[in-house]
């Protein structure tokens, strides 16, 4: 356990704001608190300073002691677009003073990231993401179901390839379901493209878009990609639809998967995919 003293050869750095919540907010109009359970707690004041007055706290958890002798750290549960986010929080053992942001060792440990925990997944249910079975690679009753809000760009190009070598090689067990979600107005156009793709050719066809170089993407282009497609499904209507949807939903401004309906954060790996789907993958 490391040690809580100062000492000349473990000196603290502490970098990071110093806010009075005794003193600071006494003047001022009060503020009204994300919850009613929250009305009163100093700290709450401080994660509107901190965090923005539109944070919305979801618990408080309470105070532990910290790295530093006498003071406190308390976890704060935020919701973010990625689902429950823990902040930690510092204060004196007097509560005179509360700290935010980080508590390195000297030697550069990061004390904060070690006990501030990890992240709770964001959850959203299939019918909420409104699946369109036109755009589903596999069977629907495939165990594994990974939903891929994706555009036309790298990010994308990388997840989308981890969950189709995944499902290459487990067909009978994985189904890929591709929402449309377009960074720029140049992907729109290509994803509106992909639409005239369904089923299995709509896997080949996202390669294409995925491997073409980089000047790919003009009208005479994408027109004679369309006609390699059915030019009746082509529908821009089906991409901006996506978009609502994942504005609706909160999503991050960035390519996502959710396997099993849970969001997968960090790299998209077989290890991961089936611990939150819970099935065996080759």
């Amino acid at each position: 356990m490391i040690s809580r003293l100062f000492s000349a050869s473990a000196l603290v750095f502490l970098c990071f704001l110093i806010l009075c919540p005794k003193t600071c907010f006494s003047g001022e109009e009060k503020k009204p608190v994300v919850e009613k359970k929250n009305a009163g707690n100093p700290l709450v004041n401080v994660i509107e300073q901190t965090l923005g007055k539109g944070a919305k706290i979801l618990r408080i958890e309470p105070a532990t002691n910290s790295p530093i002798l006498n003071w406190k750290q308390t976890r704060v549960w935020i919701a973010s677009v990625y689902g429950e986010t823990p902040v930690l929080f510092y204060s004196t053992e007097d509560g005179n003073f509360i700290f935010a942001g980080s508590i390195f060792s000297a030697s550069g440990e990061n004390f904060t990231r070690r006990d501030v925990g990890e992240t709770v997944p964001k959850v959203i249910e299939d019918a909420k993401m409104g699946h369109n079975l036109d755009y589903m690679i596999g069977g629907k009753e495939a165990a594994v179901k990974a939903v891929l809000w994706i555009g036309a760009d790298l990010y994308s190009k990388e997840l989308f390839e981890a969950f189709w070598n995944l499902y290459a090689k487990n067909k009978d067990k994985i189904a890929l379901y591709i929402k449309f979600y377009p960074r720029s107005p140049a992907d729109v156009e290509k994803m509106a493209a992909v639409t005239c793709f369904k089923k299995t050719a709509l896997g080949n066809a996202l390669q294409v878009v995925f491997n073409a170089h980089p000047s790919w993407g003009k009208k005479e282009d994408l027109d004679a990609f369309k006609k390699t497609g059915d030019l009746s499904a082509c529908s821009l209507d089906v991409v901006l639809k996506d978009l609502d949807a994942a504005t609706a939903l909160t999503l991050p401004l960035h390519p996502v998967a959710f396997v099993n309906g849970t969001m997968l954060l960090g790299k998209a790996t077989k290890e991961d995919v089936m611990r939150l789907s819970g099935f065996k993958l080759e």
